[in-house]
């Protein structure tokens, strides 16, 4: 099993947000280190499949929740 900074950098590389300085050191270690390429591969499928069933509630729905905010007693 690869080390946990390991997989924080993982997530943080699909996610964008990688720092500038370790792109390319993270890079090099999931082209040759095979443990961490499955990682790799792991993760990102697990974000494409969320990005999937990411539902994007209708403005009714919105509607309905603003009112009942507004109208929930304090």
């Amino acid at each position: 099993m690869i080390k946990t900074s390991t997989n924080y950098d993982i997530v943080k590389y699909i996610y964008d947000e990688l720092e500038e300085k370790k792109i390319e050191k993270f890079k090099f270690k999931i082209n040759t280190d095979s443990s961490a390429e499955e990682e790799y591969n792991s993760l990102s499928e697990i974000k494409y499949a969320l990005d999937e069933y990411i539902q994007i509630p209708s403005d009714r729905v919105i509607k309905k929740i603003k009112e009942y905010s507004y109208n929930k007693p304090v």
